[in-house]
């Protein structure tokens, strides 16, 4: 086991995937840094509630904003706010990054058909499974850290303390967001093991956070279902409430659904991997 997960390191660190993604982390960095204001990808903007801002007049403004000049000059205006905290509330867009990791990992095993050799010899499917999660697990809360203490040092060099809180508090963050992050992580375990391929394995993956939030956004709309719930918990919104100042009861809430999270899609994954016939 620790064989492989030395050969899945050097495989990762050999390639220019990470060295990309690690770029990628960087460069939306900067635009952060600069706009001061976070980006996201997915339907769900988190930006009002984790940059406190309720001046609608404002942020009609910023909206209409044509560039990062006009965009950064409006936010000093605004006076200062914790943009990395703003930013860590986006970390939804770590998905992305997630998916090229397990892509490495995980489908160029079942896509170059190197799988079949692997479990011919003595390596049982699992400790296959389980060192293959045990390396993205690690390589991922590697990108965690770059993203958000990279931010931060970076924010606090570029933008001064109007736009920073402390190294406390986005230790904090960091450490109450993991449970619902390392709930992604396994779900796309489970969709590497489910769907194997490298082709089948991203066309599931890369839309799923949106094509989700859409499908029950509409049932949401079309049969006026109440779902406080769903607005509170569903990921995307989570991680951007669990960097906006939570209630203990719901940093333990979302802490509880992360682990639900990891221990549900290990199960999937494992039993599916288990099951299957690998060629």
């Amino acid at each position: 086991m620790i064989n492989m997960i030395k050969a899945d390191l050097y495989r990762i660190f050999k390639g220019k995937a990470i060295y990309i993604s690690c770029l990628i982390i960087i460069g939306l960095s900067l635009v952060s840094i600069i706009g001061l204001t976070p980006g996201h990808i997915g339907m769900t903007s988190m930006t009002n509630s984790t940059m406190n801002i309720e001046d609608a007049e404002f942020m009609e403004k910023l909206s209409d904003a044509n560039n990062l000049k006009d965009i950064r000059d409006l936010m000093k205006s605004f006076g200062g706010y914790e943009l990395d905290q703003a930013v860590l509330g986006t970390n939804i867009n770590l998905y992305y990054i997630f998916i090229v990791v397990v892509v490495i990992v995980i489908c160029t095993d079942f896509s170059n058909k190197s799988i079949k050799n692997t479990l011919s010899s003595a390596i049982s499917r699992k400790k296959y499974y389980w060192s293959k999660a045990a390396i993205i697990f690690l390589i991922c809360t590697f990108l965690v850290l770059l993203n958000n203490y990279l931010f931060y040092f970076m924010n606090l060099l570029i933008n001064g303390k109007n736009f920073a809180s402390s190294f406390i508090d986005i230790s904090k963050t960091t450490l109450i967001q993991c449970p619902l992050i390392y709930g992604i992580m396994s779900l796309l375990i489970c969709f590497a093991f489910l769907f194997k391929k490298v082709a089948s394995f991203n066309t599931i993956s890369i839309p799923f956070i949106m094509v989700f939030q859409l499908i029950v956004y509409g049932m949401i709309n079309l049969f006026r279902i109440k779902a406080d719930w769903f607005y509170q918990y569903e990921i995307q919104n989570a991680l951007g409430n669990l960097a906006n100042h939570p209630t203990n009861q719901y940093i333990l809430n979302c802490t509880l659904l992360g682990i639900f999270y990891i221990v549900i899609f290990s199960i999937i994954g494992y039993y599916v991997f288990k099951q299957t016939e690998v060629k």
